[in-house]
């Protein structure tokens, strides 16, 4: 009992200490030009197919508010192209507590993922 406890505290003090470290470093405007361009058929979709509609959660049946299975359901779904900050999409992922995307027993996504979709909404979220 005390090491599941000790391995979940350990886990929130972690998502707590990266969003810190996350938010502090955002503060200065991130040339998203600079970096390589993400594409969303390659690497944001099957990110979402896989962690955020197949799950049930947000797929095109059965789905809770919104479905996230389109590219234009996507971008319906809360993004705000070139503000990652101001997208609805970003800020669930980075939500500590209830609002977190996915929810349990859903695996959380990866640091990597996360940034990915950071740098795609940055670049514009376009459809590419």
């Amino acid at each position: 009992m005390t090491t599941l406890f000790y391995s979940n505290s350990k886990k929130v003090i972690s998502v707590f200490l990266f969003s810190i470290l996350f938010i502090c470093s955002c503060k200065h405007k991130t040339d998203f030009n600079s970096l390589r361009a993400i594409s969303y058929s390659e690497e944001i979709a099957p990110i979402i197919s896989s962690n955020c509609s197949a799950s049930g959660c947000h797929g095109s049946a059965n789905y809770e508010e919104f479905s996230l299975s389109t590219y234009d359901q996507l971008i319906d779904g809360g993004i705000s192209a070139g503000s990652p900050n101001s997208s609805e999409l970003y800020n669930s992922l980075i939500s500590l507590g209830d609002d977190v995307m996915p929810k349990k027993p859903f695996k959380a996504l990866t640091e990597k993922q996360i940034q990915l979709i950071y740098v795609w909404i940055g670049q514009g979220a376009k459809n590419n």
